[in-house]
C-alpha cells in the first residue's frame, strides 16, 4: 500500500476533514487583501446580515454564491477583497429586545434609554460573534481584518457625513405627509417594509345625508376613520352622482359638513361608487384632499388610539372604537347594510402590527436627480443583471420613484445630525455644536429621530472602505465587482446603493448583480422559525458537512424559480464527496514509486483513456463558463457528472485491474484525471467542496510529485480539448458490458 494512502481515513468523515482547515487558512492570511498589490482587483462586500439572530438558509445560499466568486478570482490571479460586516437593523433589533423585556415583565420605557442601550450593545456583541462563527463554519473566505458594523464609529461618521452632504445640496427637508405608521413601534416605515396579508372583514354601507335634502351612501371597511372625514368624492364619469357634485354632505355622528367633489381616482365599481375622503388616514384620500384643498384631520394617536376629542370614542383602540361607531350608526339609522369582504391589509414586516396610514412630520430625501443618474447608468449598461429580467423590476420601480422618508421614530439607530438651540435655530453638522452658530446659545438638543436603516445600508459599498476619507482601500477596491442578493430587496437596497454610489463616488458601486432564488420550506411555505418551517444551516453542516451544503447551495442559487428545500439533495452531495474520497484512495492505494509522464492525448492507445482525458479537460471549460455566466448549477452539474458518472463509475471501474497490475499508463491517466478533477474543486473551477479539496491537496501533491510531467495548465487543457474524443459509453449500456470490452 502507498504511504500516501495512510494519510487518508478509510471512511469519508466530513467533520474530521473540515476540522481545523478554516483556522489554518485564516492563520496563513489567505483571505487578507493587499490594497497595494499590482494584481487586478476584485471586490465583494458581503450583504450585511441583520444582527437579530443566527444565519438562516438564505444567508448560507448567498454566502456560497459570493464565496464561489471570491475563490474563483483568487485562483485566476486577482487580488480579492471579500469584505464582511453586519447591519444593526434598528427596527428589527429593537423589536427583538422589546420582546425579551416583555417576557421579563418590563419594557424599554420602564428601564430607560441608558439601560436599553446597554442591552442592545450586549446583544450586538453576542449575536455578532455568532454570525462570524457561522460564516467560518460555512467556509466563507472573508477578510476578517476588515470586519465592519453599521454602528461602528467609522461607519456612523460616514452616515452622518452623507446626511449633511444631502442637506447641503438642498435635498433633505422636513414636511408633514401621509406615511405608513406602525402603532407598536410608533414609527414610520416605508412602503417596501409593509407586508400584505389577507383579512376577512365586513364592508359597512353608511348613509350620509346631503345638506338641503337627499343622501349619498358610501361603503367602508373602517367606519371608525369616518370621524376624521373631510369630504365625499365620486368619479366625474359616474352619471349616478353628477347632480350632487358641489353639494355638501353631513357627517353622521359628528355633524361636520363635507364638500362633495369629483375625482378620477374614485373607483365607480367599488361599493356604491361614492367614497368617504379621510385625508389623514389613507394615501389615496390624502392625494384627493391635496387636489381639492380639503381639510386634514388626524383622528388617531401614534399608539393607535382614537384622537377625537369631545366624542365618546376618544382614546379607544381602533377596533374597539369601530364596534361602538357601528352600534351608534345602527341606532341612529345611518347603517344601511353589512356584507362580508375579503381584502389585503398592510402589516409591519418586523412586528406584524396592522399599519395605520396617518399624517406625520418627517425627514424626506429628494430622489429626482439621483434617480435620473441611475437611469442613465442603466441605459449605458454599467450594471449587468443576472438573470436579466430583474433589470426590469429595478427600472420600473426607479421610474416611479418618489421622495424617500428617511426618518424613523425609534430608540435605536443613527441619530439625525440636526441640532436645535433654545431659541429654535436649527444646525445640521457632522459634529455636535458646542453652541448655536447663529445666536451663540449653549443649550443644544439633538433631533430625536433616527435614520431609516436602509439609508446607512445604501452607503455600504464605499463606507466600508473608509469613505468619506480617501483611503487606500477606497482607491483600490471601489467600485466593487459584484453584488448578490434576494429579489425582495432590489428596491430597498440595490437601487439605493447604485444611486448613492453614483452621487458620492461618481461611479456605480458594482458591475454585476446576481439575484438568487428564495429557498422555501419543503411544503412551499416560507422558511420561518416562528412557523416551525426554518432549517438551521449549522445542523446541516453537522450532519452532512459544509462542502455538501455549499454544493447544494451552488446547485440551486441561480434557479429561475424559487426552490423548495429538499434535504435529500444535501445528502446526495455528501455522497458525491464520499465518492471522490474513495476514488482518491483507490487510485493511490497501489501506486509505489514513479509513475512517469502523462502521455499526450494522441499517444494514448486505449480509446477509453483518450475519452476520459478529453472529458476531464472539457469539464474544466464547462465549469469555468458556468461560473463566468452566473450559471453555477451548470458548473456543479458538469463537475458532478464527469467526476461521478464518467471517471468513477466508468473509467475507474474499467481500469481497476490495470491499476492493480502496476500499468504505468493507467496510473498516469488516473493521476491526471484525479489531479484535474480536484483542481476543479480547489482552484475555484468549482469552489464548493473547499474543505475536502484542502484536505486532499497535500496528498495529491505528494502523490503527483515526480510522476506526472508538469506543464502549463492552459496549454495542457487546450491540447486535450483539441483532441476531444467522440467516443462515449453508449446510453443505457450495462457497465458490465463496457468492462468486458
Amino acid at each position: 500500500m502507498s504511504k500516501t494512502i495512510s494519510d487518508m481515513q478509510t471512511a469519508y468523515d466530513a467533520g474530521a476533514i473540515e476540522a481545523g482547515w478554516y483556522a489554518r487558512w485564516e492563520k496563513a492570511g489567505l483571505f487578507i487583501a493587499n490594497a497595494g498589490s499590482p494584481k487586478p482587483k476584485f471586490t465583494i462586500c458581503l450583504p450585511p446580515p441583520n444582527v437579530t439572530g443566527e444565519l438562516h438558509m438564505g444567508h448560507a445560499l448567498n454566502g456560497t454564491v459570493q464565496d464561489i466568486w471570491a475563490r474563483y478570482r483568487r485562483m485566476t490571479g486577482y487580488e480579492v477583497l471579500f469584505l464582511p460586516g453586519t447591519d444593526h437593523a434598528a427596527i428589527a433589533t429593537q423589536n427583538v429586545i422589546e420582546k425579551r423585556l416583555a417576557k421579563e415583565g418590563t419594557s424599554k420605557e420602564e428601564i430607560g434609554r441608558d439601560a436599553f442601550a446597554e442591552l442592545v450593545d450586549e446583544w450586538y456583541r453576542t449575536v455578532g460573534a455568532t454570525i462570524v462563527s457561522q460564516y467560518r463554519e460555512l467556509g466563507a473566505t472573508l477578510d476578517w481584518t476588515r470586519l465592519r458594523f453599521t454602528m461602528d464609529e467609522r461607519y456612523v461618521r460616514s452616515v452622518t457625513f452623507a446626511f449633511v452632504a444631502f442637506y447641503e445640496r438642498g435635498w433633505i427637508y422636513r414636511a408633514p405627509r401621509i406615511v405608513n405608521w406602525c402603532p407598536h413601534d410608533q414609527s414610520a416605515i416605508s412602503d417596501l417594509e409593509v407586508k400584505w396579508q389577507e383579512h376577512h372583514d365586513t364592508l359597512y354601507y353608511i348613509r350620509y345625508p346631503i345638506d338641503g335634502g337627499g343622501e349619498v351612501v358610501i361603503a367602508t371597511v373602517r367606519p371608525e376613520t369616518m370621524l376624521a372625514d373631510t369630504g365625499v368624492a365620486v368619479n366625474p364619469d359616474d352619471p349616478r352622482y353628477r347632480s350632487i357634485v358641489g353639494k355638501t354632505a353631513i357627517l353622521p355622528l359628528v355633524g361636520r359638513k363635507l364638500p362633495i367633489v369629483a375625482d378620477d381616482a374614485v373607483e365607480k365599481d367599488f361599493g356604491t361608487g361614492a367614497l368617504k375622503v379621510t385625508p389623514g388616514h389613507d394615501a389615496m384620500d390624502y392625494e384627493i384632499g391635496q387636489r381639492h384643498k380639503l381639510d386634514l384631520i388626524n383622528g388617531m394617536h401614534p399608539d393607535g388610539r382614537m384622537n377625537v376629542a369631545g366624542l365618546p370614542y376618544d382614546g379607544l383602540p381602533a377596533l374597539e372604537a369601530r364596534k361602538l361607531v357601528v352600534r351608534d350608526l345602527e341606532a341612529q339609522g345611518f347603517l344601511v347594510k353589512q356584507e362580508p369582504y375579503t381584502h389585503e391589509v398592510g402589516h409591519c414586516d418586523r412586528c406584524d402590527t396592522v399599519i395605520e396610514p396617518l399624517v406625520s412630520e418627517q425627514w424626506w430625501l429628494r430622489m429626482e436627480k439621483m434617480r435620473d443618474k441611475a437611469l442613465a447608468a442603466s441605459e449605458d449598461g454599467k450594471v449587468r443583471w443576472h438573470p436579466e429580467r430583474y433589470e426590469r423590476t429595478y427600472l420600473d420601480w426607479l421610474r416611479g420613484l418618489r421622495d424617500w422618508n428617511i426618518g424613523r421614530q425609534l430608540w435605536l439607530g443613527h441619530r439625525v445630525p440636526v441640532y436645535y438651540c433654545a431659541n429654535g435655530h436649527r444646525t445640521v453638522s457632522v459634529d455636535r455644536p458646542a453652541e448655536c452658530p447663529e445666536c451663540g446659545n449653549p443649550k443644544i438638543t439633538q433631533d430625536p429621530d433616527v435614520l431609516d436603516t436602509w439609508f446607512s445600508s445604501a452607503l455600504w459599498p464605499f463606507a466600508t472602505l473608509g469613505w468619506p476619507d480617501e483611503t487606500e482601500d477606497l482607491r483600490a477596491f471601489y467600485p466593487n465587482d459584484m453584488n448578490s442578493t434576494a429579489r425582495e430587496i432590489i428596491n430597498l437596497w440595490v437601487s439605493r446603493m447604485i444611486m448613492t454610489g453614483l452621487e458620492f463616488m461618481g461611479d456605480v458601486p458594482f458591475h454585476d448583480v446576481a439575484i438568487h432564488c428564495q429557498v422555501q420550506a419543503a411544503d412551499g411555505r416560507r422558511m420561518s422559525k416562528s412557523l416551525g418551517t426554518g432549517v438551521d444551516p449549522r445542523e446541516l453542516i453537522a450532519k452532512y458537512g459544509a462542502d455538501a451544503l455549499r454544493a447544494w447551495a451552488a446547485s440551486v442559487a441561480m434557479s429561475s424559480q424559487d426552490v423548495r428545500f429538499d434535504e435529500s439533495r444535501v445528502e446526495g452531495y455528501r455522497r458525491f464527496c464520499n465518492k471522490l474520497w474513495n476514488a482518491t484512495r483507490l487510485v493511490l492505494r497501489d501506486i509505489e514509486g514513479p509513475v512517469g509522464a502523462m502521455p499526450e492525448p494522441d499517444e494514448l492507445e486505449l480509446i477509453e483513456d483518450r475519452w476520459i482525458a478529453s472529458r476531464v479537460a472539457s469539464t474544466q471549460r464547462e465549469v469555468t463558463d458556468g461560473i463566468e455566466g452566473f450559471e453555477f448549477q451548470d458548473s456543479i452539474a458538469a463537475a458532478y457528472g464527469t467526476a461521478w458518472h464518467e471517471f468513477c463509475d466508468w473509467w475507474l471501474e474499467a481500469a481497476k485491474d490495470r491499476l492493480r497490475a502496476n500499468d504505468k499508463t493507467a496510473q498516469a491517466v488516473a493521476l491526471f484525471c484525479l489531479d484535474n478533477l480536484l483542481r476543479l474543486l480547489q482552484r475555484a473551477r468549482l469552489p464548493d467542496a473547499c474543505f475536502m479539496a484542502g484536505r486532499l491537496a497535500p496528498i495529491r501533491r505528494r502523490s503527483s510529485r515526480g510522476r506526472v510531467r508538469a506543464r502549463d495548465g492552459d496549454r495542457q487543457r487546450d491540447s486535450v480539448v483539441s483532441q476531444d474524443c467522440a467516443w462515449r459509453p453508449r446510453q443505457g449500456r450495462r457497465r458490465e458490458a463496457f468492462l468486458a470490452d
